[in-house]
């Protein structure tokens, strides 16, 4: 599972680069971005070649791969300063990825791949936002001409993000279970889903909604300090939503 989780990641920090303006942010943080973008990919191709060669099924090296390249080509443009252009390549790295990862994770029997799909995106979104928004937070320290607004709009992202992720995780979830319940879930998972669902959202929600509010007040060292905190939260949730999704075959 480390490869998924870290494909997702990647993906995710490439839809930090996509949704946000081009115009409104630095090309350092960009850059940045894109280089960590790249050594996410090179670790999970590094643990995808590490599984036992029975395991390994050629087309998940290739969209691992794939990721990589459309990473490698938002960073090329991020050289040149093609800002509309590296943006178009970070959607396509971030679509990628989440594909990658619906063929790595190896859901329970019984998950629809639409549900796969999502459940992958959201962590892909949640880990990929908020690590990029607290990188974003840091970059005010030397980008004194940088305005408000993208702060702003990529933690309001992280927002929406956090709120899919609910309504999936527990709405979805709830639902899903009804309809075709799994055996002895709360006894063998009950642990698991408690810590993801508290842990992994409900604690983080507080933190995203006092770093926006620390935003709005112009305080972006406040915010960055408590994004760094709702991240540590939102990693440690999300990769027990991957876990979850695997043992159980629900979209958590």
């Amino acid at each position: 599972m480390p490869e998924t989780f870290l494909i997702l990641l990647a993906g995710g920090i490439m839809l930090a680069a996509a949704v946000s303006n081009p115009r409104e942010v630095t090309l350092q943080w960009l850059r940045l971005g894109g280089i960590t973008a790249l050594s996410a990919c090179g670790l999970a191709g590094f643990f995808f070649f590490r599984r036992d060669p029975v395991d390994r099924v050629m087309l998940q090296a290739i969209l691992i791969g794939a990721t990589a390249a459309a990473v490698l080509g938002q960073l090329a443009f991020v050289q040149i300063a093609w800002r509309r252009t590296q943006r178009f390549f970070s959607a396509i790295a971030f679509a990628v990825s989440v594909i990658a990862a619906a063929k790595l994770l190896g859901v329970a029997d019984g998950l629809p791949m639409l549900l796969a799909l999502v459940a992958v995106a959201g962590v892909a979104a949640m880990t990929g936002l908020t690590l990029m928004d607290m990188l974003l937070g840091h970059a005010y320290l030397t980008a004194s001409k940088m305005t408000i607004a993208p702060f702003l709009r990529l933690n309001r992202g992280v927002a929406v993000a956090m709120l899919i992720r609910t309504v999936c995780a527990v709405v979805v979830t709830m639902l899903v279970q009804h309809w075709h319940p799994v055996e002895m879930l709360w006894g063998i998972q009950g642990l698991l889903i408690g810590t993801r669902w508290l842990v992994g959202l409900l604690v983080p929600a507080v933190f995203i909604y006092m770093a926006h509010d620390c935003i709005k007040r112009r305080s972006t060292q406040s915010a960055t300090g408590i994004l760094y905190v709702a991240g540590v939260l939102i990693f440690i949730g999300e990769i027990i939503a991957l876990n979850l999704v695997s043992q159980t075959g629900l979209p958590f």
